[in-house]
């Protein structure tokens, strides 16, 4: 059997949370590999063909020996198997890792409709999701673009714009269950830093996005991923967080 390790390529949205854990999990097993970043609606008949027939048109996806991995949570199974390193994914506590990924995945959902709504009333952070090439100048006049994309953006993952109440409660429920979990068991939900940690740790981004070393944002980019008030109820919470990173996160090159 050969030892060559593949050459890997990971398909990410910078700012997406799905992205970030695949990122996390690869970094984690010292796996080299080149980030390609995906421009959501320009790039998707790109992604259908990348991913081909039968698969969701999502990122993170992660090419290996010519094959795609699609979602976060095969990458971080893809990662354990290939890397070095303890696991994330610890012998005999797959259920209770994919519970709280599973857990995340629907978290996250109610965190980007409220994000993707909060982004439609901000005319700066719309100008700042431009790619870097296009003039500053010319951004006001591309809103409508901006718009549309979000808009396209949300009806691809059925995103509802219109139920903040709803998902401002989910993410509230989501993070109550956190705290309880980490009384038990602080500072991490397995006894040991697993991929449990990481993806809990992400699904803060939708009150409080982690410093720019390891998330760039713009200002009003960054303004409309904050919840004051749910930061505030649950800085426990981004304070776990913020010591994960700091101690299993190197900051972003």
């Amino acid at each position: 059997m050969s030892n060559r390790r593949p050459s890997l390529r990971l398909v990410v949205l910078p700012v997406s949370p799905w992205s970030e854990r695949a990122r996390w999990a690869l970094d984690h097993h010292h796996l080299a590999y080149e980030t390609v970043e995906h421009a959501p609606f320009l790039g998707e008949l790109g992604l259908r063909r990348l991913v081909g027939p039968g698969k969701q048109a999502t990122v993170p996806v992660l090419i290996a020996d010519g094959r795609a991995i699609t979602d976060s949570w095969p990458i971080a199974l893809y990662a354990d198997r290939e890397g070095r390193g303890a696991p994330l994914i610890p012998p005999g506590r797959e259920p209770d890792v994919r519970a709280w990924n599973d857990l995340a995945d629907a978290t996250k959902r109610a965190g980007r409709g409220l994000i993707v709504a909060s982004m439609l009333a901000s005319p700066a952070a719309l100008d700042e999701g431009f790619p870097p090439a296009v003039p500053r100048a010319l951004r006001p006049l591309l809103r409508p673009v901006a718009r549309y994309g979000a808009r396209w953006f949300a009806r691809k993952y059925a995103l509802r714009l219109d139920e903040a109440p709803a998902q401002l409660a989910a993410l509230r429920a989501t993070f109550t269950k956190l705290r309880e979990a980490l009384a038990e068991s602080s500072p991490y939900l397995l006894g040991g830093f697993s991929y449990a940690d990481i993806v809990m740790a992400t699904c803060l981004q939708a009150i409080k996005p982690v410093d720019d070393r390891y998330l760039p944002l713009g200002p009003a980019t960054r303004k409309v991923w904050t919840r004051d008030d749910l930061a505030a109820e649950f800085s426990d919470l981004v304070a776990w967080r913020d010591g994960l990173y700091e101690k299993h996160r190197a900051p972003r090159a």
